[in-house]
């Protein structure tokens, strides 16, 4: 059975729910991307110190650091998003296994704004994952003396929670969202992303239970209506099941996996021709090299129900 279900919501950063090309996840098992940038060390470890360390800088260091302070704030227009351009490439490179980059990242991010909860909360979340815990609570408290009405600290659960969701700690990855909804019992995305994670679980009532909350207070979020239908075309629901595929297209009408996973649920409770027609509407959307696997699924719905014109081939229009 071919699967359809998007996983896509969870791209998170120290920013919030970010569409970041230049730091799109490694496919595991690949060379890594950043190794190079991993291995730059300074003599003494200085830049995989957070804060440096402390440590006394030379003055060609410092006249370096000067010089990309200067250049990030007319690249990004001011320090403050320099800041958390930077913050963000660092949990990027946390969450993707270079953690040598992350911290010279977080680091950078703190030459530009010492006084950040999320830069802070960024050397906790590195120095967690290098197993230095002492010193990751006492960064953790100093974040919360810098932050406002918790809102960095929510981007720091978020984050840790998609760090552990791309290692497969998939129970970790709850328990951070289980922290935002300790700080924000409302909040609809950490709700979706807990759904997910059950899904990944196979703890389906758990996931129905989540992503029903999320639709609630948020009924906008296309992605959670798509699990929903998922989590209920796996306990054979099937009307249920194509009623959240259809709320998720009237919200997006151009949700490929929205249609390819409705005509899934037509399929299954003998609708063939209503999961040709979605089918067909995927055949539009796709590139032509993604086309084979619903040409071939036409056919098969055909052949079903005897259509005159046969089976589609491989390639082939139907």
């Amino acid at each position: 059975m071919l699967k359809f279900l998007v996983k896509g919501c969870l791209f998170i950063l120290a920013g919030g729910l970010l569409s970041y090309s230049p730091a799109a996840a490694q496919t595991a098992g690949t060379t890594p991307r950043y190794a190079q940038s991993d291995a730059l060390r300074a003599p003494n470890g200085i830049n995989e110190r957070p804060r440096y360390g402390g440590m006394t800088k030379t003055a060609a260091q410092r006249e370096a650091d000067a010089r990309f302070v200067a250049e990030a704030r007319q690249q990004y227009g001011s320090a403050q998003a320099a800041m958390q351009a930077h913050v963000n490439f660092g949990w990027h490179y946390l969450a993707t296994g270079h953690a040598p980059t992350a911290i010279k990242r977080f680091n950078q991010a703190w030459l530009l704004d010492s006084t950040a909860a999320d830069v802070y909360f960024g050397f906790s979340a590195y120095l967690r994952q290098t197993n230095q815990l002492v010193e990751a609570a006492q960064f953790e408290q100093l974040a919360g003396r810098h932050d406002s009405g918790n809102a960095a600290r929510l981007r720091y659960y978020a984050s840790l929670g998609y760090g552990q969701s791309l290692r497969r700690d998939y129970v970790g990855a709850i328990a951070a969202n289980e922290q935002i909804l300790a700080l924000d019992p409302t909040n609809a995305s950490a709700l979706g992303r807990i759904g997910y994670f059950a899904m990944q679980q196979q703890d389906t009532a758990r996931a129905g239970q989540y992503l029903s909350r999320a639709v609630a207070l948020n009924p906008q979020d296309s992605v959670a209506y798509l699990n929903r239908g998922w989590v209920r075309y796996g306990q054979k629901r099937y009307p249920a099941a194509v009623a959240d595929f259809t709320r998720a297209l009237s919200i997006n009408p151009r949700y490929v996996s929205a249609y390819a996973n409705r005509a899934l649920a037509y399929s299954e409770a003998g609708n063939y021709p209503a999961a040709i027609a979605d089918w067909q509407t995927c055949l539009s959307l796709v590139s032509s090299r993604d086309r084979t696997q619903f040409y071939f699924l036409i056919g098969q719905a055909k052949t079903k129900i005897n259509d005159p014109a046969g089976p589609v081939k491989l390639g082939a229009k139907p």
